[in-house]
């Protein structure tokens, strides 16, 4: 009895646990080089190493500026320098290597206007260089040797693919520096920088708050599928697949905004499936309500995250629409018993006026607070105007963004999982790859296209459970077939929640298993079994381990699929 009162407790929150611990697992460094320098033109510090030594190369950790420039010149005494040699840094808070043999005792770095967080010297050996004393103002490139890396690069230590915009953005905004990435609402990157508030400018702290809303978002779709299916154990199943979708696994463990959307997308969808199931027959107004309120809550965080959160509003309408005209013909077939059915709907649709429109458009504007603080953006604009003007920066920016990546796909591939992102890249030894890609577990990406025209049929069929499905995955993809700028993959995230749940439905509701004799449930756990040891197979490629060439060889190169095999690593 104990179990059964607290069964969906124990069965989503086993879930998880289990994805909290992978999620967390080498998502990054919790120390990184705080204290900075910010050289202007021309400013030259000294470093002594107190004697002579053989440096082979030297490491730099860059801040929140981009493309930054400075030279660094060379002495046995101090006196007479060596040739200028210029240098540039090609990310933001990550580390840079520079190979440069070179046997010297001073080192001279002369500043280009940077924005530097530390800095170290290597010898032949790979050990850091002790130094001896610092003259001028880039002594605090120095204070933080501990934190010097021994490799190159890595997810652990710095930012990587879109991490330069975001993460540097809610830097800005803690700061007050100028604001980097105008080309989406402010939301996300501050969340983000709650985070760095936290746990200081390090990848655990600018990470944590994406993977935090990663977890978070199994709750509300856990709840989705309790509702729908009545059911704790086709729940569990669908939020475990959508658990263990290697895309969700990676969009939560990077600092991005699509982990924000996708919470806020599965909560305001859960809501409005609550609303659709109260009536005002049994029901107070009140509660017909709440629902109601909460969806148009979190459309509004949705939307001031990214404007394709908004893209799931179309069918929180006609969902909201058919809800109303249902509860009209609930009316018409019971008049004497709800005589107020009127005086509700006004209430009903008046509400729906605040909750979806006004709500939303205070969440947005509060949104932009921090964004306007800084005074980088639109000094000379009101904090209105200035709203309004980056709202025509972004749709101008959108429409005409005319640029190529290697790893742009069309909607079409999307739907068959055929060209995954990498995200990073990288190779530490000989037969050795450290990577972090992109992609669906093919499982449910695959069996979700089954699902999805089972569901199809369904709808049409006029099942309520298999329309709300249908409507949610299309209004979140129909967008995106119209979409003639630049396009990934990832842009299919959101829709993979409702894959998830899609195979749930169809396996516990298709003819076909009857008429095969399969048994539904265990069907399903094998299902999730499978879908779970695909992504164990697969985890070294999207969680940035490094791992065998041979293993990604033998075990991951599958011919079939082509864009794997060129891309996976």
């Amino acid at each position: 009895m104990l179990f059964a009162k607290y069964k969906d407790i124990l069965i989503c929150s086993a879930i998880l646990l289990l994805f909290t611990v992978f999620a967390f697992t080498n998502l990054g460094n919790l120390e990184s080089p705080q204290s900075g320098f910010e050289g202007t033109h021309r400013e030259s510090t000294i470093i002594d190493f107190g004697t002579y030594v053989d440096m082979q190369r030297f490491q730099f950790m860059a801040g929140a500026e981009y493309g930054q420039r400075f030279d660094l010149e060379f002495s046995y005494d101090g006196e007479n320098w060596s040739e200028r040699y210029s240098f540039r840094t090609v990310a933001v808070f990550a580390w840079h290597s520079q190979e440069f043999p070179v046997r010297t005792r001073f080192v001279r770095l002369i500043t280009r206007q940077i924005y530097m967080l530390e800095m170290g010297f290597r010898d032949i050996n790979g050990d850091l260089i002790p130094i001896a004393s610092v003259e001028g103002g880039g002594a605090p490139l120095f204070d933080e040797q501990n934190l010097v890396p021994v490799r190159r690069l890595d997810h652990m230590h710095s930012t990587f693919f879109d991490e330069i915009f975001y993460p540097r953005t809610a830097y800005e905004f803690i700061h007050g520096r100028n604001v980097y990435e105008w080309t989406h609402p402010p939301l996300g990157k501050v969340l983000i920088s709650w985070g760095i508030e936290i746990f200081g400018m390090t990848p655990f702290g600018w990470r944590i708050m994406n993977v935090l809303s990663g977890i978070l978002a199994l709750i509300p779709l856990y709840a989705l599928g309790k509702a729908m299916f009545k059911s704790s154990f086709w729940a569990g199943s669908s939020t475990f697949l959508f658990a263990f979708d290697f895309m969700h696994f990676v969009q939560s463990r990077i600092s991005t905004l699509d982990s924000f959307v996708l919470l806020f997308i599965v909560a305001m969808y859960y809501f409005m499936y609550k609303h659709t199931q109260t009536n005002f027959l049994r029901d107070s107004l009140a509660k017909t309500l709440l629902p109601l309120f909460f969806s148009g809550l979190f459309m509004g965080l949705a939307v001031a995250t990214k404007w394709s959160g908004g893209f799931g509003a179309p069918g929180l309408a006609v969902i909201f629409f058919a809800t109303i005209i249902k509860r009209y013909y609930e009316y018409k077939a019971n008049p004497e018993i709800n005589r107020d059915f009127s005086k509700k709907i006004i209430i009903t649709l008046a509400s729906s006026v605040g909750f979806f429109i006004v709500i939303p458009a205070i969440i947005y504007i509060l949104s932009y607070i921090p964004f306007y603080a800084t005074g980088s953006l639109y000094p000379e604009l009101g904090f209105f105007a200035a709203i309004v003007q980056n709202q025509i920066d972004m749709i101008n920016f959108h429409l005409h963004l005319d640029a190529t990546h290697p790893f742009s796909s069309p909607w079409w591939e999307w739907l068959i999982n055929w060209r995954p992102m990498m995200f990073f890249d990288y190779i530490p030894a000989k037969g050795i790859t450290q990577n972090i890609s992109t992609f669906g577990n093919p499982l449910v990406w695959w069996g979700g296209l089954l699902a999805l025209a089972y569901t199809l049929y369904r709808a049409i069929k006029k099942d309520a459970i298999a329309a709300f499905l249908l409507i949610g995955y299309l209004s979140l993809f129909v967008p995106w077939l119209f979409a003639s700028r630049l396009s990934f993959i990832y842009y299919y995230y959101p829709n993979v929640a409702f894959l998830a749940l899609m195979i749930a439905y169809g396996v516990k509701t298709a003819g076909l298993f009857d008429k095969i004799r399969l048994n539904r449930r265990w069907t399903a756990a094998a299902f999730a079994g499978i879908s779970f040891a695909l992504f164990l197979l697969f985890y070294p490629v999207i969680s940035g381990i490094p791992i065998s060439a041979d293993y990604v060889e033998t075990w991951l190169r599958w011919p079939f699929m082509r864009e794997w095999v060129l891309f996976v690593y």
